[in-house]
């Protein structure tokens, strides 16, 4: 049946109404949405800021009849920070990084129903997160990062089922974490971390099945880490270290496959490593470091064949390293330090060719130290100290990259392989506390690079070679407890950076050469228990900034100089020496104890052991007796001399 022309025109009049009825509500909302984000700028300290500047209602040559239409063009067009959707509507607000201050009470979030962006990140907003922020129902990205929110975590949150993502990192949000964020079933990104939260993690968590990141790191969390876990199949990436979890490692987090970081560090978790974690076939880095966990190190790590970073030092792991952690060709970073791992570094280690960092140290390993390990070419730090592992230093030195090289508190015997002067790079090198032998070579001349260098607690023979002289960066130098002989090499007065100089415990002999006193940046100089004689040195008082200096049980003599004084000395050591005359009234010699200052000629001073020194008194008879025998025996040769020329003329 066909329409009759009143009923089309009907018809056409009653769909103007509706879409003039449509487009007077949307620019009502419009007009209400942004006035609500005015009224909030008016509460904000910084309401002049110049990103918000932008926000006015109407424009400055806009005209009655086009007031309206120009308002909806100004915010969604014009405002900083503003983007509307096709409807006109408010959908996006990114404010990140402008510095707002003040707080959301003032901003009406039912004002901006259409919202589904909002990023207030890296702002200096603070107060409470309002419960109306329930209001944003449509609401898929929530970013309040690096503020200073406090308070607790609303509840009403878990009404924004939509919600997508959700970083409120880096605040001061207290409390535990509420159970109806497990509510929010679309949720892929969750971070929390860098607050003051407690509690448990809530179980219900674990229904968060589209979730992908969690992190929760560094709050104050306690109690264990849920079994639920075990329901994330999605997660990618799982950060709860540095929190106070206690318990043990879930086995079933090896059902988690597509976990590519665990990171568990810093927290008390106790009992064994579960070997499951050897079924996370995509896991690259795990953390499990400075825990409470004991047992051995499970083999099926060595099945992770995507592993970059494998970090559990500081725990009480024991055992042999499983020769099947060779198989991670892809591990870049390994650290196992601080353990009571056992037994010697696994042949297969050989394998690890990409390994740039290695921390053995601090266990009980033995044995001698892989040769291939000198020629890993990515290797930028070794620390396998305090071990007993024995026989020579690897002699290949081909690491190219090697920045720190510490083997000390071992007991490794030989010499210093000359090869160790190709590593031009290296920063730090620490030997000490071995039984090396032989001289210390002269191509360490080469390591131009070098900061500190200790050598220390070894039987070293032979001098100083000049070339340590070539180390300009050097800033620390341990030579300590050695057979070193020989005068102390003048060049070390080019070490214009250094700060700590020990050649205490050896044999050096002769002066100690003034051209230590160049030394401007020293704070602690030990020379003790050497055969060092002569003067010392006035350069040396050019050190005003030193601290500690310590010159006891050589052959010093002479009196100890004035210019002292200038220094800011806060201990002195030198005793047993041949020193005499009186002690300098300053800080460091005023609270030296007697075993700081005995043991020399006649040194003199107001310390308790110290003779006082004497001074200027009236004559007495014994005086007078002395003075006229002083006057007599220096008189009569003149008197003679004089009687000599007379005779003569």
């Amino acid at each position: 049946m066909a329409f009759s022309y009143p009923n089309k025109l009907s018809l056409i009049f009653l769909s103007l109404l509706v879409v003039l009825d449509f487009q007077l509500n949307v620019a009502f909302d419009s007009t209400q949405e942004a006035q609500a984000l005015l009224k909030w700028k008016a509460s904000l300290q910084n309401q002049t800021h110049f990103v918000l500047s932008s926000w006015s209602l109407y424009p400055v040559n806009a005209t009655n009849n086009s007031t309206q239409h120009r308002t909806k063009i100004n915010h969604c067009t014009n405002w900083v920070g503003v983007s509307c959707d096709h409807a006109g509507s408010i959908h996006r607000l990114n404010l990140s990084t402008i510095g707002l201050k003040g707080t959301l009470n003032e901003l009406s979030f039912s004002s901006i129903p259409h919202l589904t962006y909002l990023d207030l990140s890296i702002t200096e907003l603070f107060g409470v997160i309002p419960t109306q922020i329930r209001n944003l129902s449509k609401l898929k990205y929530l970013d309040l990062l690096t503020n200073q929110f406090s308070g607790k975590i609303p509840t009403e949150i878990g009404l924004l089922t939509y919600l997508e993502t959700l970083h409120l990192v880096e605040n001061q949000l207290d409390s535990s974490i509420p159970k109806e964020i497990s509510q929010l079933s679309s949720l892929s990104e969750l971070a929390l971390y860098s607050n003051r939260l407690d509690g448990s993690i809530p179980a219900s968590l674990g229904n968060l099945s589209n979730l992908a990141l969690l992190y929760l790191f560094n709050n104050s969390l306690f109690g264990s880490i849920p079994s639920e876990m075990q329901n994330l199949l999605n997660l990618v990436e799982l950060y709860i270290d540095t929190n106070s979890l206690t318990g043990s490692i879930p086995s079933s987090l090896g059902n988690l496959r597509n976990l590519e970081v665990l990171h568990m560090f810093h927290n008390q978790l106790f009992g064994s490593i579960p070997q499951e974690l050897g079924n996370l076939e995509s896991l690259t880095n795990i953390s499990l470091h400075s825990n409470n966990l004991s047992g051995s190190i499970p083999p099926s790590l060595g099945g992770l064949r995507n592993l970059l970073n494998l970090h559990s030092y500081n725990n009480q792991l024991s055992g042999y390293i499983p020769p099947e952690i060779g198989n991670l060709r892809n591990l870049v970073d390994l650290e196992l330090s601080q353990n009571l791992l056992s037994g010697s570094i696994p042949d297969s280690f050989k394998n690890l060719s990409n390994l740039k960092i290695l921390f053995l140290c601090e266990n009980n390993l033995s044995g001698t130290i892989p040769q291939e390990i000198g020629n890993f070419m990515s290797f930028t730090i070794l620390e396998i100290d305090h071990n007993g592992f024995t026989g020579s230093l690897p002699h290949n030195g081909k690491c190219p990259k090697l920045g720190t090289l510490k083997i000390a508190e071992n007991n490794l015997t030989g010499s210093i392989p000359i090869e160790l002067g190709n590593l031009t790079l290296l920063d730090v090198l620490d030997l000490s506390s071995n039984h090396l032998v032989g001289e210390i070579p002269k191509e360490f001349g080469n390591l131009t690079s070098l900061e500190h260098l200790n050598l220390n607690g070894n039987q070293l023979i032979g001098g100083i070679p000049p070339e340590i002289g070539l180390l300009t960066e050097i800033k620390s130098l341990d030579l300590s407890a050695k057979r070193l002989s020989t005068p102390i090499p003048v060049s070390l007065g080019n070490l214009l950076k250094m700060f700590y100089l020990n050649l205490s415990n050896n044999q050096f002999i002769q002066e100690i050469p003034p051209q230590l006193g160049k030394l401007s940046l020293l704070i602690e100089l030990d020379l003790s228990h050497n055969f060092l004689s002569g003067k010392i040195p006035s350069e040396i008082c050019d050190l005003e900034d030193s601290q500690n200096l310590n010159i006891s049980h050589n052959n010093l003599s002479s009196f100890i100089p004035r210019e002292f004084e200038k220094m800011h000395l806060l201990s002195v050591n030198i005793s047993d020496n041949e020193l005499q005359g009186p002690i300098l009234n300053t800080t460091a010699f005023r609270n030296a104890t007697i075993e700081e200052l005995r043991g020399n000629k006649d040194l003199c001073g107001d310390v308790r052991g110290l003779q006082p020194c004497k001074t200027s008194l009236p004559a007495t008879k014994h005086g007078l007796k002395k003075g006229l025998r002083i006057f007599f025996i220096m008189f009569f040769p003149l008197l003679r001399a004089l009687a000599l020329s007379v005779v003569v003329i």
